[in-house]
């Protein structure tokens, strides 16, 4: 019985601390204590998205947002995971690569939007391209990880029964490295946005990215924070749905039931 007090009241210091926080920035907007012309006030952006929303021009940009967000994670995911489950499986290709992809991930993506442009041009296809190239690396490191703690009883218990590779993979493999294959999407997914926002800003390509740049060019600073408020929901949006559909689909794992 006490645990659904305490739940109510986590969620009513969540929503305490998020209505505190809009109150003050609203007071230092009205106060001028933050010129208008940097931080628009809490009441403006909401008349700004009752006024931007409804518009044809606003939903074609969240289109090509999301649509350069799945095709660019989707890429992502059929690149990396099946690469990672090769490489987490030998320790010779494991080696072998290590370093050249600790080197790789960390450059920036989006230090290669010059490239991209050069090759796409203002484009949705540019977009998808530095989205691959950021969201390809949690799953790769993280499908190769799961393989690596892969259960040797299992494997010990798959060669015993000499099961085909398919079967080795649906019915061994692919279950035990779930959890970390899931947190390489949820990273992937997080870090896919961030580009492709990035991406249609300093590009051009289509999408929120570029309704962000352009308003701020036109001094339209209650509409620019609208769509920023619209990118930061979309953000929010994903990873809660992520969890819970995690914790939903893999509630029969172990690492799952330990953390219950």
């Amino acid at each position: 019985m006490p645990r659904k007090p305490a739940a109510f009241g986590r969620v009513g210091a969540r929503l305490g601390f998020v209505v505190a926080v809009l109150l003050v920035w609203q007071v230092v907007t009205v106060t001028n204590t933050i010129s208008s012309d940097a931080l628009a006030s809490v009441t403006s952006i909401v008349a700004a998205m009752a006024r931007v929303v409804p518009t044809d021009e606003f939903w074609h940009s969240l289109g090509g947002t999301l649509l350069n967000w799945g095709t660019g994670t989707a890429v992502a995911f059929g690149i990396a995971v099946p690469a990672g489950l090769l490489l987490g499986s030998s320790e010779l290709l494991y080696r072998m690569f290590r370093i050249p992809i600790e080197f790789m991930r960390t450059i920036p993506s989006i230090a290669l939007l010059p490239l991209a442009l050069l090759l796409y041009g203002a484009t949705s296809s540019m977009a998808v391209l530095l989205i691959v190239l950021g969201a390809v690396w949690p799953l790769l490191l993280q499908s190769m990880y799961g393989m690596r703690q892969l259960d040797p009883v299992m494997r010990e218990v798959a060669a015993s029964y000499q099961l085909r590779l398919r079967d080795r993979i649906t019915r061994v493999i692919l279950p035990d490295a779930s959890p970390f294959i899931a947190t390489g999407v949820r990273i992937a997914l997080t870090i896919g946005l961030l580009l492709s926002v990035g991406a249609e800003m300093l590009g051009g390509a289509p999408g929120l990215g570029r309704q962000i740049a352009l308003t701020q060019q036109t001094m339209a600073i209650p509409d620019m924070y609208a769509y920023i408020v619209v990118v930061a929901a979309l953000g929010t949006l994903l990873n809660l749905s992520m969890l819970a559909l995690e914790r939903s689909l893999l509630s029969w794992h172990s690492s799952h039931r330990l953390a219950g």
